[in-house]
């Protein structure tokens, strides 16, 4: 059986033929121009297949941009008529017409290869990268959109991943599951406001919900707590509900808590901590739990201070520690039931929207490191963490926050300790760029120019006129692209409708406005 066949491909399916011309080009190793034939009217982005001499090998791509010439519709021409009042002949009477040429170009993704002798089933087809030229007069198929996830390499059943919507060929779509390999290599989601990116990470919850994978949601704006709620698990307002064992900590994310030390008192403190942040181990190796009486600590400075003979340094540093730990709300000396929760509840969502941006730094970044430290020593199972507005807490340039340098960490290590990392940010620009580069999958949703420029280098063999479009896609649809061994080339998705609430749909202005004005004069 050829592969013709083998796809199903008919004339039915055929939409045109290659071509070489001076003004719309020849085929190359990256594009091939095709003339469409009378009444096709195939559609951007749509997957097609062209054959060649050898019935064994087909090329394949998508449609990325057309042209149409027709030299009764110039301009001088079509002005001309007017002036001279020259009928009103039609400038283009039909597809058929002898001056109407229509031509498209293909973005070759690579090549189909079978064996005549062998090639029963698409187990005997391999997929390759290009290595021939494609030919000339030549039939171009539409390829019939069941075989898009083959070509892809994903999924075709959400038992085997995650079903995140439908990846388009034109106008018509196929369901598009994620392979699960994504998630532990990492996701980036980037998009300007308003466009889907949090509605997608709604979506991924639910996914991962249905996989029964834990999730640690740092919710910013609010956008889940509603699907918590509806999914099962619980919101935990930092400060309120959420209280960080400051012997766990590590000593960095520590002396952030404790302002106005000087260079002396901070070393004491340092080599006091050391000790505790051990033995905080020790108890989370032995029990699961951690209790580390402040006098503890406070004690240890003491004596760290004494050993030197900076006794009154000692106590001053002390009396400062004790007054910043007992004034944090978001300080604690002993384990809270929310980390024994989190193998029970499948949802934890972190509220931090309420703190200062230095607060929410210094809880997503203690609370990553508490949760990477309890997952080496087996007291929590696999899970993902979700961070929404990612560049907040990972920011570009050389701004060093107090969670940078765990979140940075967390992402390259993480990987080996069974976590992933999902990063959603409006502003890829203003983010740690080397962590970003680091997330192995990327969900692209309308940007900006300047956040596309960075963006656009990460997305595998997306070919110019394709990123070119991200700024104007429509609200829900984003481009994803992942390395090879995950998902063979980028896909154009269009997310699928959540099953769960949405948590901070955008206003409409006008009637909110109008809302107030009602309840200030009832």
């Amino acid at each position: 059986m050829n592969i013709k066949k083998l796809l199903g491909l008919t004339d039915d399916m055929r939409i045109g033929t290659t071509s070489s011309s001076p003004y719309t080009g020849s085929p190359t190793f990256d594009k091939i121009p095709f003339h469409i034939d009378a009444k096709r009217k195939p559609a951007l982005n749509v997957y097609v297949v062209v054959e060649r001499d050898d019935p064994e090998i087909l090329h394949y791509g998508r449609i990325i941009e057309g042209t149409e010439e027709n030299p009764r519709a110039e301009p001088g021409r079509l002005q001309q008529n007017q002036a001279y009042q020259i009928g009103q002949r039609d400038p283009r009477p039909g597809d058929q017409a002898p001056h109407v040429t229509r031509i498209m170009q293909i973005e070759v993704l690579g090549e189909i290869h079978g064996d005549e002798d062998k090639t029963q089933t698409l187990d005997d087809v391999t997929v390759e990268e290009p290595s021939t030229l494609a030919q000339t007069g030549k039939a171009v198929y539409r390829l019939s959109p069941s075989y898009v996830p083959w070509l892809l390499g994903i999924p075709t059943s959400p038992d085997d991943g995650l079903d995140i919507g439908f990846a388009e060929s034109g106008d018509v779509s196929v369901p598009f599951i994620l392979p699960m390999e994504a998630v532990a290599r990492h996701l980036a989601v980037a998009g300007k406001t308003g466009v889907g990116k949090s509605y997608f990470g709604g979506v991924l919850v639910e996914e991962l919900h249905r996989k029964n994978i834990p999730v640690v949601v740092f919710d910013v704006l609010g956008d889940m707590l509603r699907a918590t709620e509806d999914l099962g698990g619980h919101t935990l307002w930092a400060g309120r509900d959420l209280r960080i064992p400051y012997s766990v900590l590590g000593i960095t994310e520590f002396l952030n808590f404790i302002p106005n030390l000087t260079r002396d008192q901070s070393e004491l403190v340092a080599l006091a901590y050391e000790e505790v942040f051990g033995e905080a181990l020790d108890t989370l190796d032995s029990s699961g739990e951690v209790s580390i009486p402040l006098e503890r600590l406070l004690e240890k400075i003491r004596d760290a201070a004494a050993a030197f003979g900076q006794d009154p340094v000692g106590e001053r540093a002390a009396r400062r520690v004790q007054a910043a730990i007992r004034r944090n709300t978001l300080l604690t000396t002993r384990t809270e039931a929310w980390l024994k929760q989190l193998a029970e509840k499948p949802i934890t969502n972190i509220f931090v929207g309420h703190l200062g941006q230095d607060a929410r730094n210094l809880v997503v970044g203690a609370t990553a490191r508490i949760l990477q430290i309890m997952r080496r020593r087996g007291r929590i199972p696999p899970l993902v963490v979700v961070i929404d507005e990612a560049h907040l807490f990972l920011p570009a340039g050389h701004e060093i926050t107090p969670s940078t340098h765990v979140v940075r960490e967390m992402v390259r290590t993480a990987r080996h300790d069974a976590i992933g990392i999902v990063l959603i940010t409006q502003s890829p620009s203003s983010m740690d760029k080397q962590v970003f580069l680091t997330c192995n999958t990327r969900i692209v949703f309308a940007l900006d120019k300047e956040d596309l420029n960075l963006v656009s280098g990460t997305m595998g063999d997306l070919p110019q006129e394709t990123i070119d479009r991200i700024p104007k896609q429509a609200k829900g649809v984003a481009i994803i692209s992942s390395s090879m061994d995950i998902m063979r080339h980028p896909a154009r998705v269009r997310i699928r409708r959540r099953h769960t609430r949405e948590g901070a749909p955008t206003p409409n202005l006008a009637e909110e406005v109008k809302l107030w004005r009602k309840q200030k004069n009832a």
